[in-house]
């Protein structure tokens, strides 16, 4: 049997342990000196994260090759430097060579410390890329200390126990570079050498070129030393590593390696303008009004990747949800959060609150422990926990473009579809709906996105074009309903996604929107009906800014509109005028409510300018209450359903009662039922003729003035404009119609 569980709004804590900090720690990559290799030097590399060593010699007569040994105590390393020799014949030299951990990207630094002894010759070093051509050199040789861009470091001042410590660090188009001088003479130089972009630099060689003679003099100075060499980086995590991130951050790339963790806290966005590869874990945590994010460029990597969504409680509502992870199988998913799903209590098999809309039936499905479903993003689903808790999706994070299919099919609910945000990371609302407006797909008195909200007794916050701005956005893991015109695919493209703050479907209205909300409220509960006014709509139809109502029709206790021109009956939960309509307008207002309860009308929100005056007509009644200084209070003899009785009207001049005119009388073409409607109050005998649009009329009927609504039957007639005339002997009204 399947179960529509209520549910509600919880809050839920998280708290994160004093990590490393992402962005701020620096973490070793790799590392080396010469006392890994205990005296002797071979070709294998005894450090950590470099690649072995490639040794190349020559020398004709000359003396060359490497060994460990000692400089002095500001470079050794437990008395041991690795140390390269030539000398004795001009044509001898010695070089190695070794790869770094991983290329010289933007937050990576590389330090490594020399020490020459003497300045005849050429010795020093090449920062290269994967072809090995020189990027970076810095050489001692003819009495002159160079690196690449800067001659004469130190003012070429020559100490033989001097060493240089050399700090290089990649920048997004440039390398700067520091050498601290110490052990003789000290002094630091730094610099920075442009065009250079991040992953160029790859591996270092180190080389010793004789000059063939002793120019410095005493014997045996003709060595290269060098030692610890380092690689750092601030946004590859490695050496086990836990580390978390803080507020909104943008990095060049994310390199999380096996063994280590990324913690993102619901109040962190993590934007990554190149690749993010996770081999360890990376974790991000929501509580119920905040929600974390990371939009990588590009994903790759073997690790586990978890977004921990908060989902409310069965208490007082469920939720809409979707995965921020590409699929993850229903058996996994329940084996991580079955603890914390609402579940039946049965055994064999237990139904848990979690599942899709089921198209065919119009109803929330219920999984069990048996079923084999997989959990895909871009899918939406009902989800309701114990206790208002987190649940764990755990897979890949999608950084391309999406795609979910939707149908206008089914018993019940035939156009509406479940969906949902398919990123760990905000979607913008106004490029969403600018990316499906346009086109058949979604009906075009609906487009919009229909979230819930929570309340039970209007749960739907909706937004459209009217009542979003260029920051509107929704939440990771948020689902909610879209209406389909026609079968095919929504599209989610990456250019969509954002970071954010903001709660799930918990509208909070800008102050640059001119809107009215109107609110019914009986003294159990209530109901709202929005007006927006701007430069892109009108008083008829505009697809993306007028939204009707979620589900086939407008509930029990209600308040709607209608179209102010060519209405098509469609109940509008938003309504957009232009911004011209403010002075003098008179919208149809649809009001669903019982008999014998009280019911008050009043102005819930408002940004409209002071000098517009707000009046609810009611026709029957014959009153007109200004809104902007009171409330209407009445209850009705009969129950209420549909339009005809009220109206808003807004108005810069000081009108207090309501004149007897057509302008409050709503005609529109249901074209569901193939009939005209005439709603509101007819204070005379009136008759109904109706053109085509060549003028000939084609019906003529009387209308009964007792009634609040008349239906005429026009389906043998063909689709086609028409012109309705509505008029009695003191009044008439004109208006098109289109019926199909």
């Amino acid at each position: 049997m399947k179960k529509l569980y209520i549910l509600f709004t919880a809050i839920l804590l998280s708290s994160f342990s004093s990590y490393a900090q992402l962005g701020t720690d620096v973490f070793s990559v790799g590392d080396d000196d010469a006392n890994n290799y205990g005296g002797g030097w071979g070709t294998t590399n005894l450090g950590t994260g470099f690649s072995d060593w490639t040794f190349d010699n020559s020398g004709g007569s000359g003396f060359y090759g490497s060994f460990i040994g000692s400089f002095s105590g500001a470079l050794d390393v437990s008395s041991n430097s690795f140390a390269l020799y030539a000398n004795s014949d001009a044509s001898a030299y010695s070089g190695v060579a070794t790869t770094m951990p991983k290329s010289l990207e933007e937050g990576d630094s590389f330090v490594v410390s020399v020490g020459i002894n003497y300045r005849d010759g050429n010795k020093g070093f090449d920062l290269r890329n994967s072809s090995n051509t020189t990027i970076i050199n810095f050489n001692v040789g003819s009495d002159e200390y160079n690196i690449t861009g800067t001659s004469g470091l130190y003012g070429n001042a020559y100490d033989a126990n001097t060493v240089i410590t050399f700090t290089f660090t990649q920048n997004a188009t440039d390398v700067s570079w520091t050498a601290v001088r110490s052990g003789g003479l000290s002094g630091t130089e730094s610099g920075t050498i442009g065009s250079i972009s991040p992953g160029t630099i790859e591996n270092i060689r180190f080389y010793n070129a004789s000059a063939g003679s002793n120019g410095d003099g005493g014997a045996g100075q003709r060595n290269l030393f060098f030692n610890s060499l380092e690689f750092n980086s601030l946004y590859t995590i490695t050496e086990s590593s836990t580390v978390t991130s803080s507020g909104d951050i943008t990095i060049p790339y994310l390199d999380i390696q096996s063994g280590s963790t990324l913690n993102i806290p619901s109040t962190s966005n993590v934007t990554v303008s190149g690749n993010l590869n996770n081999d360890g874990t990376l974790n991000l945590t929501s509580t119920s009004t905040s929600y974390p994010s990371v939009i990588p460029n590009t994903v790759s990597g073997s690790g586990t990747s978890t977004y921990n969504r908060f989902v409310n409680s069965n208490a007082n509502g469920n939720d809409l949800i979707s995965s921020p992870v590409a699929s993850q199988s229903w058996a996994s998913f329940l084996t991580d959060n079955g603890a914390a799903l609402l579940d039946d209590g049965n055994v064999g098999p237990t139904e848990y609150a979690f599942a899709p809309f089921d198209k065919t039936s119009g109803s929330y499905e219920n999984y069990t422990d048996a079923s084999s479903e997989t959990i895909t993003n871009g899918t939406g689903y009902r989800a309701a926990t114990d206790s208002g808790t987190t649940l764990a999706f755990s897979g890949t994070f999608s950084a391309g473009t999406e795609t979910v299919g939707i149908m206008d099919s089914g018993s019940e609910f035939t156009e509406w579809n479940l969906i949902g945000n398919p990123y760990p990371s905000y979607i913008n609302v106004e490029d969403f709906l600018n990316n499906t407006t346009n086109g058949t797909l979604l009906d075009e008195t609906s487009v919009g996105i229909y979230g819930y909200d929570g309340d039970a007794s209007n749960g739907w916050t909706i937004y459209n074009l009217s009542n979003s701005t260029a920051t509107t956005v929704i939440a990771p893991g948020q689902g909610f309903f879209v209406a389909a015109e026609s079968a095919g695919n929504i599209e989610f493209t990456s250019n969509m996604r954002r970071t954010g703050s903001t709660d799930d479907f918990i509208a909070g209205r800008n102050a640059e929107l001119i809107y009215l909300m109107l609110q019914l409220s009986t003294n159990t509960s209530n109901y709202k009906t929005d007006f927006y006014f701007n430069t892109n709509s009108s008083l008829g139809l505009d697809a993306g800014y007028d939204t009707k109502v979620w589900g086939e029709s407008a509930p029990s206790l209600a308040i709607y509109s209608h179209l102010v021109e060519d209405n098509i009956g469609s109940e509008l939960a938003i309504q957009s005028l232009n911004t011209s309509d403010l002075s003098d307008v008179t919208i149809p207002l649809g009001v669903n409510a019982n008999q014998g309860e009280q019911l008050t009308f009043s102005i819930a929100d408002m940004t409209l300018p002071e000098s517009i005056n707000v009046y609810l007509d009611d026709v029957v009644a014959n009153t007109s209450t200004l809104l902007n200084n009171s409330d209407y209070v009445m209850t009705p003899t009969t129950v209420l359903s549909g339009t005809g009785r009220f109206f808003l009207r807004t108005s810069e001049d000081a009108l207090s009662t309501i004149e007897n005119s057509f302008d409050a009388l709503n005609i529109f073409a249901l074209n569901t039922s193939n009939e005209i409607v005439v709603s509101g109050q007819l204070k005379e005998s009136t008759v109904l003729s109706l053109y085509d649009i060549q003028g000939r009329k084609v019906l003529s009927t009387a209308l009964d003035n007792t009634n609040l609504e008349n239906r005429i039957n026009v389906s043998s007639l063909n689709s086609g404009i028409y012109i309705v005339n509505v008029k009695n002997n003191s009044q008439q009204k004109s208006q098109k119609l289109v019926i199909n």
